[in-house]
Parts: C-alpha cells; sequence; structure tokens
C-alpha cells in the first residue's frame, strides 16, 4: 500500500508549509499533495467561513517543494480544468518535473468550486461540459510532454504549432491523475488518460461503482485496467478513545461546532467527498485496509482533520502519530 499525504496548509507562513512537506518526507510517505485553490472554500464550493484565511499558489509551491525535497512524489490534488491554459500548464509542470528529477505527478479533475471560478470571471460549466474540457487539457498537456510540436482544435482550446522545451524527465511522461467520484463522466476520461486514480466518496459501493465504470471504460478503449493505480483520500480525526460507528456523526458535529462550522454541512461534506476515520491510533490501519486494499485499492492519500483553518501544530502532530503508529502496519497490505 502506498501512503501519501494532502497537504491543506490554508493560513499558514511559507516558512511553515516548507517546515512540513520537508518533515512529511522524513517520516516516510511515498507522496505529498498540494490542494489547488485561489481563496480557502468548502469542497462543494462555498466559500469558506473565515474569508481572510490563505492560501498559496499552487504551483508555486510545488516548484519550491520540487527543489527542497529529494524523494517522494509531490503534486496537486488537484488542479480544476479551466484554472490555466493546457499550454502553459504542460510548461510549469515539465519545469518542475525537471526541478524534481522526475517525482511529479500531475492530478487533474473537473473542478469544484464555483465560486473560485466566477472570481477569475470564467464560467462553470455544466459537468458533461467540463468533462470536455478536463479532456481537452489532458490531450494537449500529454502531447506537449511527448511530441516537438502540438496542433489541436477543440471546442474550448486551439493551439497551433506549441512548442515545450525542455521536456520533462519521466519518460514517457510524468504521470497524470485523475480525481473523480460517480460513474458518469470522467472514467472515460481515467481510462484515456489516467495513470493512477483518485475516487472521492465516503460510501463504498457509490466508490466501487466509480471503480467499475472505470474498468468498462478501460475495456472498451483497450487499457489495461490493472496498470492504473487506485487510491481514495481519508481525513483522520484521532481520538483518545474508540468511536463506534453510530457515534461518529455526533463526533464531527461536535468538531464542527469547536470551529464554528455547520454541523450538518460538515457531516453533508464529508460523506459526500472524503473516507473518514474517526477513533484512536491504534485501529485505524485495519479500518483504513477494509475500505482500500481490501477493495482493491493501491494508495491511500490522508489528511489531518483540516475542517476550518487548521492549526501548523495540530497538523503535523496528527502525521507524526499517522506516521509513527499507522503507516508501519499500512506498509503491510
Amino acid at each position: 500500500m502506498e501512503v501519501a499525504c494532502h497537504l491543506v496548509g490554508s493560513g499558514w507562513t511559507y516558512d511553515q508549509l516548507k517546515s512540513a512537506w520537508q518533515e512529511i518526507e522524513e517520516l516516510g510517505f511515498d507522496s505529498c499533495y498540494t490542494g489547488d485553490d485561489i481563496f480557502t472554500h468548502h469542497m462543494d464550493g462555498i466559500p469558506h467561513p473565515d474569508a481572510d484565511g490563505f492560501v498559496f499558489e499552487t504551483w508555486t509551491v510545488l516548484t519550491a517543494m520540487a527543489a527542497t525535497t529529494d524523494r517522494m512524489r509531490i503534486g496537486p490534488l488537484v488542479s480544476p480544468c479551466g484554472r490555466r491554459h493546457p499550454v502553459l500548464l504542460a510548461k510549469m509542470s515539465s519545469a518542475v518535473d525537471i526541478i524534481s528529477s522526475g517525482r511529479l505527478t500531475l492530478g487533474m479533475g473537473a473542478g469544484n468550486s464555483p465560486a473560485q471560478y466566477r472570481s477569475m470571471g470564467i464560467p462553470f460549466l455544466k459537468p458533461a461540459e467540463r468533462t470536455v474540457r478536463l479532456r481537452e487539457e489532458l490531450h494537449v498537456i500529454r502531447s506537449m510532454w511527448t511530441q516537438e510540436r502540438t496542433t489541436f482544435l477543440g471546442e474550448y482550446y486551439q493551439v497551433e504549432d506549441a512548442i515545450n522545451s525542455p521536456k520533462p524527465v519521466q519518460q514517457p511522461h510524468p504521470e497524470i491523475l485523475v480525481a473523480y467520484q460517480g460513474k458518469k463522466y470522467l472514467p472515460g476520461v481515467a481510462a484515456e488518460f489516467a495513470d493512477r486514480v483518485n475516487l472521492l466518496g465516503a460510501d463504498d459501493s457509490r466508490v466501487m461503482m466509480a471503480m467499475d465504470a472505470l474498468e468498462e471504460k478501460c475495456r472498451e478503449q483497450g487499457r489495461d485496467f490493472g496498470r492504473i493505480v487506485k487510491g481514495r483520500i481519508a481525513c483522520i480525526v484521532f481520538t483518545d478513545e474508540e468511536v463506534q460507528p453510530q457515534d461518529i456523526h455526533r463526533a464531527i458535529r461536535q468538531r464542527a461546532i469547536e470551529i464554528s462550522f455547520d454541523p450538518d454541512e460538515l457531516v453533508e461534506e464529508l460523506e459526500e467527498y472524503l473516507l473518514p476515520y474517526v477513533g484512536p491510533a491504534s485501529g485505524c490501519a485495519e479500518a483504513l485496509k477494509k475500505r482500500t486494499a481490501d477493495l482493491g485499492f493501491q494508495e491511500i492519500v490522508i489528511t489531518i482533520d483540516n475542517w476550518g483553518l487548521n492549526s501548523y501544530d495540530r497538523t503535523m502532530e496528527g502525521f507524526r502519530k499517522f506516521a509513527k503508529e499507522v503507516m508501519p502496519k499500512l506498509r503491510e497490505y
């Protein structure tokens, strides 16, 4: 089992971020992913209650991370389509791959924050339209990574004789990760482009339907389903006492009250996007195994209770505890 982390760092200084990703590498995580936001927000696109919280631009941070780490893979989870022109993103990602000596995973998705699109004057398209746009972006980026020149005439992008030099280090190109939930829109894009996927959601049955849809699309496209690394993202909330399944929502609601977050909204957010674990570290590995490795997943991406503008100290304490008490057991699966 590959063990990765998702570093949010909302409201952190650059020095805190740098210290965090360097320690994360020392703790033994295989990969460190970052979010890609213009400002803090809920995953459903509603601006975060603390609108004064700040985040750094992700690809600038990834460049610094590439230069100040040595081993772990790095990348966004995820960069939303429409945020950057694919010709520019091909150039940016090539530079990060070179600086990191070939450790970039380019994570991309269809986007889920209407407020951030509106802030830049970019229309927030319907899901089917965003799917087309994402496919076009990945086509252009992959072509620019691998071809001398790229010409592409699509619905959203028209590219003529675009040149990307120098090329990335990884051959034939850097890893592409596609994050999605559901079975309707993005499994076809993932089957066409992805080297790994991250399937979102807390409902195992829905997640497995999304997995089955990917397998079906791979079969239709002649792609080897087994060569795609499958991952899930989990939010870890460590407690001193064991929390029974029927009490998880109560624990989440209590945490929401502590950070002045709407309890119903926080429960809904977790159910929609993240696999939650609430309980002591002693039971974490086995609980995560049942919902990842036992279901055919090879990567777990963990985030430490990042609801609200979580503090550097609280987050790093959680990563340290996870690395010491949970990660060794996950490695066995």
